[in-house]
């Protein structure tokens, strides 16, 4: 576990389980003494009664999921997370027909995604479009990486002394406290996207359609 404050929120999902089997068995209990005691088996006070249990239990369950599942990381505060950025310069392969820095793997599919393979000191790494762009050409930054923020004097600075080759990566991290507990998110990441930025395109090897 990441962060002990995960514990708030696996209570808190315990609780609206515990909740809904009482609903459950609420309801049944109820209906058998309306039949027991008034020979009926359904009254508009009943009815109204199993009702308000569950709209309870649905906008717990709303809240609950949307705290756990739906939130968008880029609309919090920085009181819920932390944001750090690193930079590395690209190593190049060389090879007989064509030396490169990235290789891009296009994907198949009404919706394909592309798999970038680069390689910096220290290793291979493998990451896709969903969560990553190469930017080639004058500028450094396109409209995907534009969502982010850049110290963009930086992003020059690299330019010149990488000579245009180097992979710029943010990293959001949910912080351990107890709002990020309810969601099970605490100390876990909550995003990562990385920036490739290479001179041009003839440094870019594509393979596949």
């Amino acid at each position: 576990m990441k962060s002990a404050w995960n514990l708030v929120g696996m209570a808190l999902w315990l609780l609206l389980i515990c909740y809904f089997a009482y609903i459950i068995h609420d309801m049944r209990a109820r209906r058998l003494r309306l039949i027991v005691t008034e020979k009926k088996s359904f009254t508009w006070r009943n009815f109204w009664i199993s009702c308000g249990e569950v709209a309870i239990f649905l906008l717990f369950l709303w809240g609950m999921s949307y705290t756990t599942f739906f939130q968008d990381v880029k609309k919090l505060d920085t009181n819920r997370t932390t944001t750090s950025y690193a930079y590395k310069p690209l190593i190049i392969r060389y090879r007989a027909d064509q030396s490169d820095y990235v290789t891009v793997r296009n994907g198949n599919g009404r919706k394909p995604i592309q798999n970038y393979t680069y390689y910096v000191n220290g290793g291979k790494y493998l990451v896709d479009s969903t969560n990553a762009t190469v930017v080639y050409g004058k500028s450094n930054l396109n409209v995907q990486a534009e969502t982010y923020k850049w110290n963009k004097e930086y992003l020059d600075h690299l330019d010149t002394r990488y000579q245009h080759a180097w992979v710029a990566t943010v990293t959001t991290t949910y912080k351990k406290n107890f709002f990020n507990g309810i969601g099970l998110h605490a100390g876990r990441q909550a995003d990562r996207f990385s920036l490739i930025r290479i001179p041009d395109k003839s440094f870019m090897n594509v393979v596949g359609d």
